[in-house]
């Protein structure tokens, strides 16, 4: 009952439903997708960090619980990537490719800095922000796979 109204929102944007994706990413990605249109920030990382909610946050518990939920969104993120590499041009392939490098570059560098600004539960911190990052990448990814995305990469093969 607690996710109809936002379930309804989410209705508004079937495309991201077509998406080769386990439910629960579904959710999260139309949840982000929609921040605009009827959900909010913190309903999105309440859908991201459900699997955690149990662990007292910045526990070690709860930091094993985020790497879990760290590594499935990496997976979700390789699996697409693979998607649009196998989708597009050669030279958006490279072109996101390239892109996927410093993306990786900022996204340490990034999260290094949010857990840095944190006395207790650093690694949590870091691992959140990797996960938030990682889901609006797959958000990004599942867009160029959806033909909704203007990336330059995001040119499909004739």
């Amino acid at each position: 009952m607690k996710y109809l109204a936002l379930i309804a929102a989410l209705a508004v944007s079937p495309a991201i439903a077509e998406t080769p994706l386990a439910q629960d990413k579904i959710l999260v990605l139309a949840c982000l997708e929609n921040m605009e249109q009827g959900t909010t920030w913190p309903q999105c990382v309440e859908l991201m960090f459900q699997p955690c909610v149990s662990y007292e946050a910045g526990t070690d518990a709860h930091a094993a619980c985020l790497s879990e939920v760290r590594e499935d969104w990496s997976g979700t993120v390789k699996d697409l990537q693979g998607q649009v590499i196998e989708a597009v041009t050669s030279s958006g392939s490279s072109e996101l490719l390239d892109l996927m490098g410093q993306w990786t570059g900022y996204v340490v560098q990034k999260c290094q800095e949010v857990a840095d600004t944190k006395t207790t539960g650093a690694q949590s911190a870091r691992l959140g922000c990797e996960v938030s990052e990682l889901a609006g990448l797959s958000g990004e990814l599942a867009a160029c796979l959806e033909g909704r995305s203007s990336a330059g990469y995001c040119e499909f093969k004739e």
